[in-house]
């Protein structure tokens, strides 16, 4: 079954530039990455906001609130802690796909890496792949699905269709084209291992 802590690294990098180091915690990587002039971004043109490490403003916002705060600005953001930060990427992105019962470790990253940048679109255009029915829930049927699927076959169909996905985005809004290589290199970066 997949394993949440090998997906860590691989989304520090792409949030930030900064790789993990032999030897490295991933509390480690994520403090270096934290303070690295890249841990913070602010782009006008990024739709999701004020963001660290991959974390929205609006992401974090939901976050807190599940915790009881009811605003947060942009300086609570900039002091995110590991803690909260790992608890984002495991109960709203990985827990969000049962990535724990997906038994490739390569399809679980890939998927969860598309629902952290893309939200349920990450879940919906997935299933539409696996046939099932695309309402943005991960439940038995489309584990079931996916599990059943040779996961390279599904590895390639899927990052396929998150290529196309990224490109639709920019025809639609012109504004994003100065992401798409970013996106693209990310997401030729996630490899199949068997």
């Amino acid at each position: 079954m997949a394993d949440f802590k090998k997906m860590i690294p691989f989304i520090i990098k792409w949030e930030t530039g900064v790789s993990l180091k032999m030897g490295e915690s991933n509390e480690a990587l994520f403090r270096r990455a934290k303070a690295s002039k890249s841990g913070f971004v602010d782009d006008p043109d990024d739709r999701g906001g004020a963001t660290v490490l991959g974390v929205t403003i609006g992401t974090f916002s939901n976050y807190m609130a599940k915790k009881g705060v009811r605003s947060v600005t942009v300086n609570d953001l900039k002091n995110l802690s590991y803690e909260d930060w790992l608890s984002i990427l495991k109960k709203m992105y990985w827990d969000r796909w049962h990535a724990d019962d997906i038994k490739s470790q390569s399809v679980a990253e890939l998927v969860v890496n598309w629902t952290w940048g893309s939200g349920k679109w990450g879940i919906i255009i997935p299933q539409r792949v696996l046939q099932v029915t695309d309402d943005g829930i991960v439940g038995v049927m489309t584990l079931d699905a996916l599990n059943r699927r040779e996961p390279k076959e599904l590895f390639e169909a899927i990052k396929e269709k998150q290529a196309q996905f990224y490109y639709d985005i920019v025809e639609k809004t012109p504004s994003q084209k100065k992401f798409l290589n970013g996106w693209l290199n990310r997401l030729n970066d996630l490899k199949f291992e068997s």
